[in-house]
């Protein structure tokens, strides 16, 4: 116990000399004085190699590269996650992060500022998926980017980002003369991306018909995207392109999910919905045991309940194809069956942790629900009506009509061409 104080204050002590050395643009984190070619000896790229810089916010990125995907708004979306954590005395607010192409002195492709940063950021550990406005001391933030490009052709090979952060009142009287030494501001590099090569899984429709609602897609802040899970060792993505597919009626005005009593699965537009393979593939999982959950409820489940039903497809190339909240006892096929894209293998239920009937399905480099990487696909062809306004109201188009290959974007409206 001797020793660990001794060095607490020994470390207290340097960290207190080099601030008072160093003026508050040091901290900023300048482009380096040599050549980008040059062995920096593991200092990142934009910061100098002819001083010490303390840099109180430790910027890092969550795995996989991001996989450039083209939405229903025709753009190429570059969408991945930003880990922050706050390594001063002080909590920080992040005002403003610039996203760089190619390295800290490339051109700024995309902005964020302070209101748009904040309703995209999360704490690690919140367990609600609700935004956050200052990152506390020790803590570490997640911000959810999502660059958008005209073209595949406009992405660059790799990115970078330069974060712009304010800093509060200490939280303790014993750390205010350590704080006294830290800047009010602070402008850091970090966070850099290799832009994958690769591209989006093709597939076809999970479902078939009329009304269905991308709820909880890409690319803000929704319970998908907010489902850091801390599972496999790793803090996870693991619902970043999940959709829960919603149905409904679009003579309504408002639109509704059901019609009758909304108190009963069986009255929802969703229900009883045949699932479709959206690939030939291999079934690697099933579970079909679990009841239906009544409808506006909130289960407590297990990890391996969330999913509730489900059914897992090996569709090659390291891709898996994951359907969760079937009927009970619904699902067409065993581990082992092979199927070919546009079998019906299930029945859309409410099982799981679901508030009301719907299919979610997203597509994961493994084969569970959570562990895998979670990469983007694209629907080789449905119709693109329009989306859910926050009235619940129907905004048609733009451009409604015949879509190929593009990913639907959070609450688009969507019709699949019907099965035969």
């Amino acid at each position: 116990m001797i020793g660990r104080r001794l060095s607490r204050t020994a470390l207290a002590v340097a960290s207190l000399l080099l601030l008072a050395a160093l003026s508050s643009g040091a901290l900023t984190g300048s482009a380096s004085t040599t050549s980008a070619s040059d062995d920096r000896g593991g200092v990142p790229p934009g910061y100098p190699l002819n001083l010490d810089v303390v840099a109180p916010l430790i910027i890092t990125t969550v795995v996989p590269d991001p996989i450039p995907v083209t939405g229903t708004d025709g753009r190429v979306h570059v969408v991945y996650e930003l880990k922050v954590l706050n390594d001063s005395p002080r909590p920080a607010t992040i005002t403003k992060i610039d996203t760089l192409a190619d390295g800290p002195d490339g051109a700024v492709v995309a902005t964020l500022g302070r209101e748009e940063t904040q309703a995209r950021s999360l704490l690690i550990a919140n367990f609600e998926s609700t935004p956050t406005t200052e990152i506390p001391v020790g803590r570490t933030g997640v911000v959810l980017l999502d660059d958008v490009f005209p073209n595949r052709s406009d992405v660059p090979t790799g990115l970078t980002h330069r974060i712009d952060a304010s800093f509060g009142a200490a939280e303790s009287a014993k750390l205010d003369a350590l704080a006294a030494r830290y800047p009010d501001t602070v402008s850091q590099i970090g966070g850099a991306v290799q832009v994958s090569d690769q591209t989006p899984v093709i597939i076809g429709p999970p479902l078939s018909g009329r009304g269905w609602d991308a709820g909880n897609g890409c690319c803000g802040l929704t319970s998908h995207r907010g489902a850091m899970a801390a599972v496999g060792g790793r803090l996870n993505g693991s619902e970043r392109f999940a959709i829960d597919w919603v149905r409904f009626d679009l003579a309504d005005d408002p639109l509704r999910t059901f019609h009758g009593d909304s108190s009963k699965n069986q009255d929802y537009l969703a229900y009883d919905a045949d699932i479709l393979a959206v690939a030939d593939g291999t079934v690697v999982s099933v579970v079909s045991d679990m009841a239906d959950e009544p409808p506006k409820q909130a289960p407590e489940l297990e990890i391996d309940e969330l999913g509730g039903n489900h059914i897992i497809l090996d569709i090659g190339s390291g891709n898996h194809a994951f359907y969760a909240h079937l009927i009970p006892g619904s699902p067409k096929v065993r581990v082992g069956d092979h199927v070919t894209r546009g079998q019906v293998i299930g029945k859309l239920g409410n099982s799981g942790n679901t508030t009301e009937p719907h299919l979610h399905f997203h597509v994961s480099r493994a084969p569970l629900p959570l562990s895998g990487d979670n990469v983007p696909y694209v629907i080789d062809r449905f119709s693109f009506v329009g989306s859910l306004s926050a009235t619940s109201r129907l905004v048609a188009g733009p451009d409604a009509g015949a879509r190929k290959m593009q990913m639907p974007l959070n609450n688009n409206i969507i019709d699949f061409q019907a099965t035969s």
